[in-house]
């Protein structure tokens, strides 16, 4: 079976160091291409990683070879960018967040439906250690009891640069970082979501995103979802604390992949035991504390499952439709955090 010739649209720090480099792992695809409009990061590209390289973005689309189209552009260029891949024959993957607004979303779905092509987001985060970590005791370990209240912080200090701090490309750490956070929710309780209230604080850097956000996700099933964003944060809060009825985990650190995938050897990433779980529970009635250790992260798991898919081994492990739920709650933030009041969501917009 031939590999699928991947191009990859936008050679940022996304574009490089993940979309390129880890479709370059795959073997059953093929890293057919890059487009970018700089002549010098063409040369780049072509001297480095010894392929294709495309002025434009209709270049791409217009070579019979490719078969997958990979947006690594600012976030408010992937609906308009996806629907022109896909009406050209082309599969295709969006980096995250998958676009603006559930609008644009279901401009996506409907694309994608009628030229019969794969669309996917770039969730990577569902293969985050610490993410699988946390789903193995929550749905499997039950050390935690039922769970009523999840915690998820991704706190960092720094001004936001680029596109990123800027609203009108889809700027802003929530909308950012918080689309892999919500999907992770998502993933984790089931149903769907039934009212969202959100805050922003925005006095400390001068753009036009918030520096701080913290939004709850109140659940169908009673449990709340607490997400926190923050470029002012010299001190972060732990990344995942879970709280239940027999007890309580705390993972502190962030996955260690994106650090090791940067250096060039992503299989090298491993984490330190200080950043293990911790979970506070009770054993033959009486306290216990355990740590849990990390299950190893996979991101190489994506573009695994993409590969499968379009050559028909395979069903997309991430669907446009469950990333769809993504945005939805995300419209729902921005109009609490526009509005100071809680959202109540319609049952199927989340589901």
């Amino acid at each position: 079976m031939e590999p699928v010739n991947a191009v990859v649209v936008g050679y940022g720090y996304a574009g490089r160091c993940f979309h390129s480099y880890l479709i370059g792992l795959e073997p059953a695809m093929n890293l057919y291409g890059v487009v970018s409009s700089r002549s010098e990061t063409r040369q780049q590209i072509s001297r480095e990683l010894g392929v294709r390289t495309f002025e434009t973005f209709d270049e791409s689309l217009a070579d019979g070879d490719v078969d997958l189209v990979v947006l690594a552009t600012p976030n408010d260029l992937h609906a308009s960018q996806a629907i022109t891949a896909l009406q050209a024959g082309k599969h295709v993957v969006t980096d995250k967040p998958m676009c603006l607004d559930v609008q644009e979303a279901d401009s996506m779905l409907a694309a994608a439906s009628q030229a019969d092509r794969l669309l996917t987001v770039f969730q990577n985060r569902r293969w985050d250690g610490d993410f699988l970590t946390v789903q193995k005791v929550v749905n499997e370990e039950s050390l935690v009891g039922d769970v009523f209240c999840i915690e998820m912080a991704w706190q960092q200090y720094g001004e936001p640069r680029s596109w990123r701090a800027q609203r009108s490309h889809g700027g802003g750490k929530l909308f950012d970082l918080g689309a892999h956070m919500i999907d992770q929710a998502l993933q984790l309780v089931p149903g769907h979501v039934r009212r969202v209230y959100a805050r922003y604080f925005s006095d400390g850097w001068q753009t036009d995103v918030e520096d701080h956000a913290h939004c709850i996700l109140t659940f169908a099933n009673g449990v709340d979802v607490h997400v926190d964003t923050s470029s002012m944060a010299r001190l972060a809060k732990p990344r995942w604390r879970v709280l239940g009825t027999k007890g309580t985990l705390v993972k502190e650190g962030l996955d260690p992949q994106e650090s090791a995938m940067v250096a060039g050897q992503i299989d090298a990433a491993r984490e330190e035991p200080l950043n293990y779980a911790r979970v506070l529970t009770e054993i033959a009635g009486q306290p216990a504390e355990m740590t849990i250790q990390t299950i190893p992260g996979r991101w190489r798991g994506f573009y695994e499952n993409v590969a499968a898919a379009v050559q028909g081994r395979g069903e997309l492990a991430v669907t446009a439709g469950s990333v769809r739920r993504v945005m939805a709650v995300l419209d729902a933030v921005r109009r609490s955090a526009e509005s100071g009041e809680v959202v109540e969501m319609e049952s199927g917009s989340s589901q």
